[in-house]
């Protein structure tokens, strides 16, 4: 391949420029910057391609496809965003008339070939919307912003709108996956806690659990878009587009649950007392939005319930300053990705094994558990640092440590300082306040001492009776551009 910049002389009409890509973006002076774009929808999109003095700035990750047609035109098209008062998601074709055919055509593959460097051009994926999802808007949003920024980047797709409930998970236990390179849900994250369940449960599992999965925000909750992309860009369909087509497999753990006779795998949260009340007894609140969880969450602080029960783990690290260097000497660290890593199934080990046994085992003392039986607001065991919009409550969950971030609110927090808490989820720092213990552990089992209430296990109801939760790294891969997510803990 050439060297950095690639430079190619090309006109606008009559307007002559020169583009110029340098391995991070494209750049060239724009005869109509000022001349509307084709909007495909008026959903927020993360920053756009910035202009300054009349140049044209297009990052890497916003080309989705370069190609020279007839007449000696080359097309470039690009998924962008507009700033302005409905921060518009665009998708842009833009045209230059070249002279030389073949060196257009060289150029074209010099600037394809490093922006999808390591990344199969042109995917095909399995596509499953809940129309249900988003207040209903999940139909939308897919048709209007994420298939046509799809079809831009000549990604082909399977498309399924799901009908019922465990209609994903009985897609995924079923899928022909050699057909394709991904799983994609437009939703919230109940229906990719479907599909990972679906996968896990296949006769070939060892096969299946390999197949990454992608996440369009258009649910409620949203918790592995916001975790992948952060607080300010979590929300935005065409940045979580963008991290599907341009992404790589990156391992990321999953927790094995045992209730009852019966075990299923969680990737996003196992809560208990508040956090589970304001996840599944607001279904009246839906017409909120995301907004729900934070109303639901300050009214039920203030009342001060407490619900018992009796929490058991295997602490790792119990040291919120620890844990946060911890976090931060991984940050400097490279990442890894899912073809570089191992994990705990394959042909000699067909099957997850639990090393601490399930809810029924008696507790190993020799494994190092701890016992607690008291009061708690909340218990909450997390494998990602976001679990909604404005609510960071796990700001140090790593994608693939092999531990479960564990949170306790205990009884007797106090008003006033049930609302410090509260408004310090939005950034992470209610860790810091005296009345919150957060940890690092291997495993953690939680024993309900009342006879009815709320356990959710990622947005999922469960039955309100004992649980143990354990964590196994890698078992799952996401596809993302960062390999790891969104900076949630300050250094």
């Amino acid at each position: 391949m050439a060297s950095f910049p690639f430079i190619l002389q090309a006109h606008q009409g009559s307007h002559q420029v020169e583009l110029a890509y340098n391995g991070q973006q494209l750049e060239f002076d724009g005869a109509d910057l000022n001349e509307p774009k084709q909007s495909s929808g008026c959903f927020p999109c993360g920053p756009s391609s910035a202009s300054a003095g009349g140049r044209r700035v297009i990052k890497t990750v916003e080309i989705l496809n370069i190609t020279v047609e007839h007449e000696n035109s080359l097309i470039v098209s690009v998924a962008s965003a507009k700033n302005g008062p409905k921060n518009e998601s665009v998708l842009e074709r833009l045209v230059f008339q070249v002279r030389d055919k073949a060196n257009a055509t060289q150029w074209q593959s010099n600037v394809l070939s490093h922006v999808y460097k390591d990344i199969k051009r042109g995917r095909h994926f399995k596509v499953l919307v809940n129309p249900f999802g988003g207040q209903g808007h999940a139909k939308r949003m897919w048709e209007t912003v994420a298939e046509p920024i799809f079809k831009a980047a000549e990604c082909t797709f399977d498309l399924t709108y799901t009908t019922h409930r465990y209609h994903a998970k009985e897609i995924a236990r079923d899928l022909n996956i050699r057909l394709f390179d991904a799983v994609v849900s437009v939703s919230g994250d109940g229906v990719l806690h479907e599909v990972i369940n679906g996968l896990m449960e296949r006769p070939d599992a060892i096969i299946a659990h390999k197949l990454p999965v992608g996440a369009i925000p258009a649910g409620s909750g949203n918790a592995l878009s916001y975790s992948l992309l952060g607080e300010d860009h979590g929300g935005h369909v065409t940045n979580a587009v963008l991290g599907i087509i341009k992404g790589r497999a990156m391992p990321v753990d999953l927790c094995s649950v045992t209730q009852g006779q019966g075990r299923y795998f969680s990737f996003v949260l196992q809560s208990f007392g508040l956090v589970a009340d304001v996840d599944l007894g607001t279904e009246d609140m839906r017409w909120m939005g995301e907004a729900r969880f934070t109303v639901a969450a300050i009214g039920k602080l203030m009342s001060q319930k407490s619900y018992p029960c009796e929490l058991s783990y295997i602490p790792v690290e119990t040291n919120v300053d620890k844990i946060r260097a911890e976090y931060n000497y991984k940050r400097q660290q490279s990442v890894v990705w899912a073809d570089q890593t191992y994990d705990e199934l394959d042909q000699s080990h067909p099957t997850i094994v639990d090393r601490f046994g399930g809810v029924n085992t008696p507790l190993n003392k020799s494994d190092g558990w701890i016992t607690e039986s008291d009061d708690v607001i909340t218990a909450v065991g997390a494998k990602l640092p976001w679990i909604s919009k404005g609510m960071l409550l796990n700001p140090a969950s790593s994608p693939n440590d092999g531990l479960v971030d564990l949170i306790v609110f205990p009884k007797g927090t106090g008003r006033i300082s049930g609302m410090n808490i509260m408004i310090g989820t939005e950034t992470g720092e209610h860790i810091y306040h005296d009345k919150v213990r957060y940890m690092k552990v291997k495993a953690f089992r939680l024993t309900p001492k009342n006879t009815s209430g709320y356990i959710s296990m990622d947005g999922e109801h469960t039955p309100y009776t004992p649980y143990q939760v354990e964590a196994h790294r890698g078992l799952i891969s996401v596809l993302s551009i960062e390999g790891r997510y969104a900076r949630s803990m300050r250094e």
